[in-house]
């Protein structure tokens, strides 16, 4: 009977290493299905990006409008840092796909007239209208306002919105 002196090779896939990285690839996958489907025709190029207030702005299968824009200095139990004020966006998400449409007031940003882009505020002030997060079936719809502590009295500020936390694709929405 002969022994073997060097030590027998796994067959890859009862390797850690190896399901962790079946794992990575299909949870990559499955977050860049539904949301990335375009509804528009056409080259990249012809796709439009910046839209106004009131204007219904598409990004893959989501449609955004932004229905108005409010400004607060706060209350007493919640103000906004010195020389900013809150500025509160309410928004209207409608999924125009087959899919279903994951929203997050995280895929929201706001870019000031200083080209600061930052992200949602947590604040009291809009607590009862907020929109929170979950997922429109086709033809769903969901309403809800999102805040940001921005410089007073800045008028060049641009929404910024993304389909997922993960897409580079986005649209800017001015509001007046």
């Amino acid at each position: 009977m002969a022994r073997y002196t060097e030590k027998e090779k796994k067959p890859i896939f009862k390797k850690w290493w190896f399901w962790i990285l079946i794992i990575l690839i299909i949870g990559v996958i499955a977050s860049g299905g539904s949301n990335n489907n375009t509804t528009t025709t056409g080259s990249d190029a012809d796709i439009k990006t910046e839209y106004n207030q009131g204007e219904e702005a598409i990004l893959g299968n989501g449609a955004i409008t932004v229905t108005k824009v409010e400004k607060s200095q706060g209350n007493e139990w919640d103000k906004p840092k010195s020389g900013k004020e809150f500025v509160i966006v309410y928004v209207t998400i409608e999924n125009k796909g087959t899919d279903n449409l994951s929203y997050n007031p995280l895929y929201f940003k706001m870019q000031n007239s200083q080209g600061q882009q930052e992200s949602m505020t947590f604040t009291t002030i809009d607590q009862d209208t907020a929109l929170q997060s979950g997922e429109l079936v086709a033809g769903g719809k969901v309403s809800g306002t999102i805040a940001f502590e921005q410089p007073k009295k800045d008028t060049g500020l641009l929404l910024i919105y993304t389909d997922s936390v993960w897409s580079s694709k986005e649209l800017k929405i001015k509001l007046q």
